[in-house]
């Protein structure tokens, strides 16, 4: 059974962003962001976040961890020397692959975002004649609903999505916005960088009788460059949507739209100026919390 080792820190929400960057960085095998929460069993009502996040990065137990543990922490080091928010002590400890997927799963409940119900492979839901069910299995893939990021997405998706829609779901982890889009009808092409994401995905999309309607690939948005779509999902970090830009602008159809979240308020303006500088107009921007969500659209 493989066995990683999981590295956390607890940090004010401004230095989320960073953080991430930093596990991306220096080669962990994804990146987990997690707050407390006050969960809802009947899934009508919107989690309510308690403290401060918890980032967590993942490192297959290989010869190199200690190497990249040691680059990690150094890195930290680094951020809080700019006088970045507090950050808590780097923890670390080492975990099956198989323990770490299931001792969460008592605190996942169903979860209803509009139409679109996030259920829990192993809880039970009787759905209302509107609604569409998303099995989910997240393993170790980041993507449930509960963060404020995935559930900005899954809402703005909802009034997006039309029978026939080409969807690009950039970053898929579990596959949960792929999902949700091609039971609206899309056709969908999602990718992710990471393996362990790709396989959780690919599963997911199976158990709910996708296959044909999302293909699901490793690799980032150069796997699908020459590709144009007419809405593009992007459930990813602020610094990661800045670099690629222009390549996120290049891959809309004309008149196509840009869903960009998990961008930390601190961080919205960033965003903004790189996405008007690649060419597209800003069209809306929602907030829950301190998470923000950007629609940016490419010109006629």
């Amino acid at each position: 059974m493989p066995k990683w080792l999981e590295l956390s820190v607890h940090a004010h929400p401004e230095a989320v962003d960073a953080i991430a960057e930093v596990f991306r960085a220096h080669g962990t095998g994804g990146v987990a962001i997690e707050q407390p929460v006050r969960g809802d069993e009947e899934g009508e009502r919107a989690p309510i976040f308690e403290g401060m996040p918890l980032i967590k990065g993942y490192v297959p137990l290989t010869a190199d961890a200690a190497e990249k543990e040691r680059r990690i922490e150094e890195a930290l080091w680094h951020l809080q020397a700019f006088d970045l928010s507090p950050l808590g002590p780097l923890q670390r400890r080492e975990i099956d692959e198989e323990d770490w997927a299931n001792a969460w799963k008592e605190h996942f409940h169903p979860l209803k975002v509009g139409r679109v119900v996030i259920k829990p492979s192993w809880r039970d839901w009787t759905p209302a004649p509107d609604e569409l069910v998303v099995e989910l299995d997240p393993g170790m893939a980041f993507g449930t609903g509960q963060h404020p990021t995935t559930r900005l997405t899954l809402a703005a998706l909802q009034d997006r999505v039309r029978p026939g829609t080409s969807v690009l779901d950039l970053g898929t982890g579990s596959g949960i916005l792929a999902i949700a889009a091609a039971k609206l009808g899309a056709t969908v092409t999602a990718l992710d960088i990471g393996e362990v994401a790709v396989d959780v995905a690919r599963r997911n999309v199976r158990e709910n009788g996708l296959s044909d309607r999302i293909r699901v690939d490793r690799g980032s948005i150069d796997a699908v460059r020459g590709c144009r779509f007419r809405l593009i999902l992007a459930n990813i970090i602020a610094s990661v949507l800045i670099d690629l830009a222009r390549d996120l602008a290049d891959a809309l159809e004309t008149d196509g739209l840009l869903l960009a979240s998990g961008i930390i308020e601190e961080r919205a303006g960033p965003v903004r100026e790189a996405f008007v500088g690649a060419g597209l107009a800003i069209e809306d921007e929602v907030s829950d919390g301190d998470w923000r969500l950007i629609a940016a659209r490419r010109p006629r």
